[in-house]
């Protein structure tokens, strides 16, 4: 007697027809958690920072580099992990992520000079630069197609959230227990973080059915999704074409993906600039401009949270009209910063015209997080993600120094809102154009409008389950 046949099923059908329930309410509360201490880990400097200058007798322009080295270190981190995650996973490149920033944000108080804080925040970089394309990645992989998008916007809020905490959590604890504290209370707090992710977050069933692993595994993630599913003993699951090829940069590039990748990056490079000329600095900038350091710490914790409005905004729109949907949110900015750098406002309007620019220069790049791995066939999705968001990082890198050399120049800090009025404006003509080839990309090719429909697939899966 001939023995049965492997049974196959494809994981790619089981995802699409999913409904929310438990895994999902499960999985993004997780990724909240971890993105949103990615978030307040990584700008907590901007508001620590005018106590760290006078602690260290630091000057502006040693304030201004050691924001920038930061991001140097997550560049760094971002294509490590990324690879990292294409290669042993998603999930315990996340516990690795968190641990690493979590260890470096408490050993950074322990820095005897400027050398060692400078060496200490490259360090954290590496972990904190390598969180969100992995948590991009796990989320949008679980994702049906319809809510790929939305799922990065959801998360990122988080994120933004967490960057806005800054504030009060530094006004409620530096004058009473100095600025280490708040070093010490993300840093624990991220230590923390590794239980619930060690005990709760799944590893991506794409990733695992592409690299040919841990069937069994598969199978309870999948009973997870749907507890109704049953598979046969010795099932074998797969995720369309099996990809077994070594991740090359260049793999970014070939095909459709040339132009994809070119205009991603540019325009994230763009974004990037003006969004961490604002969250770095911000608190500053209110303080320059009149207001007290409680006070502009608190106005800067607001544009944060308006930030996470224009994300939420945004992200429900971009599944299904594409990429250029994106491009309106940065372009409605360009005159809220024109109006901040040229006009004479007072206190109230300055504070509401800064909100409403947030809301759209935060959201818009909130929009460019969400489809910076969409376009990336799930092999090199990680890598697609921690590539984009690493070259981004250049632009993280120039915002923050091109802010202080303006203000050295005269411009002073309303010449900056001017002059950074560009880069949202070019960013908003790189996403039409993006908009426009993904709408050309065929139905079956990653990040395009209109999926493929799941039924045919659907249906040799159900044949194949037990």
């Amino acid at each position: 007697m001939s023995s049965p046949s492997v049974q196959t099923v494809d994981v790619f059908p089981i995802i699409e027809r999913q409904r929310a329930g438990r895994f999902w309410i499960s999985l993004f509360v997780v990724s909240w958690a971890i993105t949103f201490l990615d978030g307040f880990d990584l700008q907590i400097l901007s508001f620590a920072g005018r106590y760290i200058k006078k602690a260290y007798h630091l000057s502006d322009t040693q304030l201004g580099t050691l924001g920038t080295i930061g991001l140097l270190g997550t560049l760094i981190g971002g294509l490590a992990l990324g690879y990292l995650g294409d290669r042993l996973g998603r999930r315990p490149s996340i516990m690795v992520a968190t641990i690493g920033f979590g260890i470096f944000m408490v050993v950074f108080i322990f820095a005897q000079d400027y050398t060692q804080l400078v060496i200490l925040r490259v360090l954290a970089g590496l972990f904190l630069g390598g969180m969100l394309p992995l948590a991009w990645a796990l989320n949008t992989e679980f994702a049906p197609a319809r809510f790929r998008s939305t799922s990065v916007v959801i998360i990122m809020i988080g994120y933004s959230l967490g960057s806005a905490a800054g504030g009060p959590v530094s006004n409620l604890l530096i004058p009473r227990f100095g600025w280490e504290s708040v070093f010490v209370a993300g840093g624990v707090a991220s230590l923390l973080a590794v239980i619930p992710v060690a005990l709760v977050l799944p590893e991506s069933v794409k990733f695992l059915a592409q690299k040919d692993r841990k069937q069994d595994k598969i199978a309870k993630i999948l009973r997870r999704i749907d507890p109704s599913l049953k598979f046969a003993e010795g099932t074998r699951f797969v995720a369309g074409l099996v990809d077994k090829k070594r991740f090359n940069p260049a793999q970014l590039f070939s095909d459709k993906l040339r132009m994809i990748t070119s205009l991603l990056w540019i325009a994230y490079i763009c974004s990037s600039a003006v969004v961490f000329y604002l969250a770095f600095w911000g608190p500053i900038l209110n303080e320059r401009l009149g207001f007290s350091t409680s006070a502009a710490a608190t106005i800067a914790a607001c544009a944060s949270v308006a930030g996470a409005v224009g994300q939420l905004l945004i992200g429900r729109f971009i599944d299904k009209r594409g990429a250029g949907t994106i491009a309106i949110m940065p372009l409605l900015g360009v005159p809220c910063l024109l109006l901040i750098g040229l006009a004479p406002l007072s206190a109230g309007v300055y504070i509401l015209i800064l909100l409403v620019a947030h809301i759209f220069i935060i959201g818009g790049h909130g929009g460019v997080h969400s489809i910076a791995s969409i376009f990336y066939r799930p092999a090199i999705r990680a890598n697609g993600g921690a590539w984009a968001t690493s070259i981004a990082k250049f632009g993280a890198m120039l915002g923050p120094w091109l802010a202080g050399v303006i203000m050295d120049g005269g411009l002073g800090a309303r010449g900056t809102f001017f002059v950074f009025a560009l880069f949202p404006l070019l960013m908003s003509g790189l996403l039409f154009w993006l908009g426009r080839v993904q709408k050309r990309l065929p139905p079956d090719a990653d990040g395009a409008l209109t999926s493929v429909s799941g039924a045919s697939a659907a249906t040799r899966t159900e044949e194949a389950v037990a």
